[in-house]
């Protein structure tokens, strides 16, 4: 994931930000951890636009407000499904947790529930995990080091795995991948050609082991390369024409319906800071948008 926007302000007393990969047995699973500590008395709005992944959020001190196409809602410890819209993040400072990120298939391995289930939610920590929930937290609140705690959650989600992972199907994977390929993206008939199944078929298991279907899952994945290419400068006609959108309104269009904003309205609120920096959560993916604090 990436932090986008505007330079990062001098850390104040108390501020932590630490990034990790998981072990090497979830690395399929798990893209990264991130631990945060953020200071009292700094509040901070950000728009997550949709990025393609999965996010376990676990709250160790303070909560969020989060705000999807409805009334705002209290949040804490909780999991993040699969999004074709952006969703509004907000808290008054004070904030300590740890972020996981997961692939979609990933989770599914993990915990092995439909991921249709997850899809457009927000689904609290205790649903997902029961019991073992307030056990976790309780176990990383009196954990000091970042390293001990992603040693906890390590041996957490690999013990999900084996208890209730779900069966990853090769074709779901490869089209997925296909789906996510670098440069204009295959039409969905073509991919269900290659991996040997009907539409119909695929659309099922992407709601299993994915969440979206496939012309969401290419939604998403146009609308992260659109971005991509926005950040190298391109104008909005370039960015349409390499990012597989039919026409540079049709990029309007999706721009709008996804992040609530027009690319030309998102780039100048990004500030200039690129996918790849050292603000990124996911190397190469667009994830959020610091909005100013009169936002």
């Amino acid at each position: 994931m990436v932090l986008i926007v505007r330079a990062p302000e001098p850390a104040a007393g108390g501020a932590e930000s630490v990034r990790s990969r998981p072990t090497a047995a979830l690395r399929g699973q798990i893209i990264a951890y991130h631990g945060y500590r953020l200071p009292e008395g700094r509040p901070r709005s950000r728009l997550e636009v949709p990025d393609g992944v999965v996010t376990v959020v676990i709250a160790l001190a303070g909560g969020l407000s989060l705000t999807a196409g409805g009334p705002p809602r209290g949040a804490s410890s909780f999991l993040s499904g699969l999004r074709t819209t952006a969703t509004r993040g907000e808290h008054t400072g004070g904030l300590h947790g740890i972020e996981v990120t997961f692939s979609p298939l990933g989770a599914y391995r993990t915990f092995g529930i439909p991921m249709r289930h997850f899809t457009e939610a927000f689904v609290d920590l205790t649903d997902l995990l029961g019991r073992t929930a307030a056990f976790l937290v309780e176990q990383l609140q009196h954990t000091e080091a970042w390293a001990d705690r992603f040693a906890l959650l390590d041996a957490v989600f690999l013990s999900c795995g084996g208890d209730r992972g779900g069966s990853v199907s090769p074709e779901v994977r490869e089209a997925l991948r296909r789906l996510w390929a670098a440069g204009r993206p295959e039409t969905l008939s073509s991919i269900s050609s290659e991996v040997g199944w009907s539409s119909r078929h695929l659309r099922a298991c992407f709601g299993r082991q994915v969440g979206l279907a496939p012309k969401s899952v290419a939604r998403v994945a146009r609308l992260q390369r659109a971005l991509r290419l926005q950040s190298l400068g391109l104008d909005g006609a370039e960015v349409a024409a390499l990012g597989g959108f039919h026409d540079q309104a049709h990029c309007i269009r999706e721009f709008k319906a996804m992040t609530g904003l027009t690319p030309s309205q998102f780039a100048a609120r990004r500030g200039g800071l690129p996918p790849g920096s050292a603000l990124d959560r996911v190397a190469g993916r667009v994830t959020s948008l610091l909005l100013p604090d009169t936002a």
